[in-house]
């Protein structure tokens, strides 16, 4: 996964004592098993908690496309503190900048995320070779969709292996229901 953030402001984090690492840093968070949580409001944002060395960390970040592909933007880390999975309030949507710049105040972000997260493996990058017709297919398929060719591919896999286990499991139960 590529990953973009603002160099200036990655350097303002490193500088801060309440934060201690840059976004440079902060990427390796992806590298080992991560809580993902994702925002209850637009724009989409989420929030990764992992391991950077010994300490645990939060990342809040978006998903973007630019002409190479999708690209993790990094918007903020956020303080270490026991706060981070309190539950979520109802409350009128407050755009991203805001957030972030609560976050680069040391204030608690909590509540603007679902905590309906999940444990996630680390992200492995996969080069995958198509011949030009099916990268055809596939970008008329992203543009009708308005999404781009990497999640139309990634959703694709999904519902063959979700069709390959219920193929699977389906086999299993008729072949012991003969025995």
């Amino acid at each position: 996964m590529r990953f973009g953030f603002d160099v200036q402001k990655s350097k303002r984090l490193r500088s801060n004592p309440k934060r201690g690492i840059g976004f440079e840093e902060a990427q390796k968070i992806f590298e080992h098993p991560y809580y993902l949580d994702q925002r209850s409001d637009l724009p989409e944002q989420y929030r990764a908690i992992g391991w950077v060395g010994e300490k645990l960390y939060a990342l809040i970040f978006e998903v973007r496309e630019d002409k190479d592909g999708e690209y993790y933007h990094l918007v903020t880390r956020l303080s270490r503190s026991n706060s981070y999975m309190k539950r979520t309030r109802k409350q009128k949507p407050v755009s991203a900048e805001n957030i972030a710049r609560l976050a680069e105040k040391g204030k608690d972000v909590s509540r603007f995320f679902t905590n309906a997260g999940r444990m996630m493996g680390p992200i492995q990058r996969v080069n995958v070779d198509f011949a030009s017709p099916m990268l055809d297919e596939l970008d008329n398929a992203a543009k009708e969709l308005n999404i781009s060719r990497q999640a139309v591919i990634k959703t694709l896999i999904r519902q063959a292996l979700d069709q390959h286990y219920l193929a699977t499991a389906r086999q299993s139960f008729a072949k012991r229901r003969v025995d």
